[in-house]
């Protein structure tokens, strides 16, 4: 697929890349952006293929990292603003709604995503792929929703994370709910001063206060991303499926309901005709093992 303002790669390890192409504006989201962002996900979650996804930005013109700056606000100032294009809910969300079959563990995870103003973020909390971040240069506003709406973050040393809603645009939120996401990474209190103040933390102190999972050296950030998605679409999909369901699940639920939630996902997983018991799950990596 050929895009204007996103590079996107599918590797035979199981893996897609999609990477932000806009170096004159910091990797920000325009409108054009937005359209071709969403048919890269529509892509990956329709190419049986492709496992796992990776997000990153490429540099920016002067040659320094960058994720995303956030929202494009000069493309709003021409034209339609982003939030009022009609087709910023998606072209292709209806057809995305039946995906994937409901008795299964991609569309137990599908169903439960909400339809919601901007749908890549929401897209990306449910899809059965699992998403990963790779952070380097300035992640803030609508490029850090976009961090927060991957299942892991890795970044590297030499990231920039904040938020600048609150501070630079004097409103909240945003499309993708930073609000929503920081708190459920890094807790209230520390959420709230991310948002508040909108100063600046690298990647080390992002590992530290749990918003990123991994930190690495900037060289080795997409050998990391790349070395993990390779990893995780090796394994059993449906396996992985119903693991990212049930965490998902969980943090939406109390203690008790996570608990009954994962015996009942349990129990379904182990009630799939094509699933062969533990037992034999054990004899093979015992046997691996000798």
């Amino acid at each position: 697929m050929e895009f204007e303002t996103l590079k996107y790669e599918k590797n035979e390890a199981g893996y897609a890349v999609v990477t932000f192409n806009r170096p004159e504006r910091l990797n920000a989201f325009s409108r054009k952006l937005n359209e071709e962002m969403d048919l890269a996900i529509h892509d990956v979650l329709t190419d049986d293929a492709v496992k796992v996804m990776i997000i990153t930005g490429g540099p920016r013109a002067d040659g320094r990292p960058c994720f995303s700056a956030g929202g494009d606000l000069k493309d709003d100032t021409q034209g339609i603003p982003r939030w009022d294009y009609p087709d910023h809910v998606g072209p292709l969300q209806r057809k995305e709604d039946k995906l994937f079959k409901a008795n299964t563990a991609a569309g137990r995870l599908w169903y439960k995503r909400p339809r919601l103003i901007s749908p890549k973020y929401t897209n990306l909390l449910w899809s059965p792929k699992i998403v990963i971040a790779a952070v380097d240069g300035i992640a803030t506003a609508g490029g850090l929703e976009m961090a927060l709406a991957c299942d892991i973050i890795i970044a590297s040393e030499t990231a920039q994370f904040t938020d600048s809603h609150v501070k630079n645009l004097k409103i909240a939120i945003g499309k993708g709910s930073v609000t929503t996401g920081l708190a459920r990474r890094v807790g209230y209190n520390k959420a709230l001063e991310l948002c508040l103040l909108g100063e600046f933390i690298d990647g080390k102190e992002a590992y530290r206060i749990g918003l990123a999972n991994r930190v690495t050296a900037p060289e080795k950030l997409m050998e990391e991303a790349r070395a993990m998605a390779t990893k995780i679409a090796g394994m059993r999909q449906e396996a992985v499926q119903v693991t990212k369901l049930a965490c998902r699940t969980a943090e939406d639920s109390n203690l008790n309901d996570s608990w009954a939630n994962a015996d009942e996902l349990l129990e379904w997983m182990t009630s799939d005709p094509n699933y062969q018991g533990l037992q034999s799950v054990t004899s093979e990596w015992a046997s691996k093992k000798k």
